[in-house]
């Protein structure tokens, strides 16, 4: 039978495992993702001070690996932050740009020799 301090311990170790599968070098576009990925850090991150908080008596090395490992959780935290942000602003560019080439679209079609054609009622006569 184990003891609360080794089953601490054992979870802090999957939790740093579970946090270096998690942070990942590429990064999506996709809001929800990034939106997701930062949640996931977020609880990964509480879990890790938790023990810290409640099991100080844990094996030296686990804890600084765990320290270290909150460390790499803020900074990717950080990194998803500053990543929405930038899709966020191209987006927007994207979204004006995208106005302006219709804008230019548009005064060429009204240019155009489709501006000649006159409408007429059922009841007129050419």
């Amino acid at each position: 039978m184990s003891t609360a301090k080794e089953r601490a311990e054992k979870e802090m170790q999957q939790l740093i495992a579970k946090t270096r599968k998690s942070i990942v070098n590429e990064l999506d576009s996709c809001i929800d993702w990034i939106d997701d990925e930062k949640k996931k850090a977020k609880k990964l991150l509480e879990q890790i001070e938790k023990i810290q908080r409640q099991w100080p008596g844990i094996d030296a090395k686990l804890f600084n690996d765990s320290r270290d490992c909150c460390d790499d959780l803020r900074q990717w935290i950080k990194r998803l932050d500053e990543h929405r942000k930038s899709v966020l602003n191209n987006d927007d560019r994207l979204v004006v740009n995208t106005l302006d080439e219709l804008g230019r679209a548009n005064e060429g079609f009204q240019r155009s020799h489709y501006t000649d054609i006159t409408f007429r009622t059922p009841s007129s006569k050419a």
